[in-house]
């Protein structure tokens, strides 16, 4: 049985990111800073290429940057386009300013696109 989601009035905005990572191996982080508090649904998280070893998580941050949570940790990268759809059981709800960080981290050595795609309640 599904939970069901809180729900308020404006619908769904969806918001595309790309985070470049480099060939050099290290931790590579993409800022998704709201403007206006809200709520985010869920994210898609769709590497373009494999990378052995490599992984990523995901933090909710306010808006001094302080952690608030973290929303996945250590989840690797199983294959080239191989998306990940983290479907948030209750919304995240994010504050004006909040962020919501992506950081992956290089082991296998290899260039990665990482594009993402967040499920906003306006």
């Amino acid at each position: 049985m599904a939970l069901p989601k809180r729900v308020k009035i404006g619908g769904s905005y969806y918001k595309g990111y790309k985070l470049s990572v480099s060939a050099t191996p290290g931790n590579y982080a993409l800022d998704m800073t709201i403007a206006v508090a809200g709520a985010i649904n869920g994210i898609s998280i769709i590497p373009d290429a494999y990378g052995v070893g490599d992984y990523f998580k995901l933090e909710h941050l306010d808006a001094g940057g302080a952690l608030v949570k973290t929303i996945a940790d250590t989840v690797y990268n199983i294959g080239g386009s191989a998306a990940w759809q983290l479907d948030f059981s209750a919304l995240e709800l994010m504050g004006s300013g909040h962020t919501f960080r992506l950081t992956y981290t290089n082991v296998g050595g290899i260039a990665i696109n990482v594009y993402t795609c967040i499920e906003r309640i306006q």
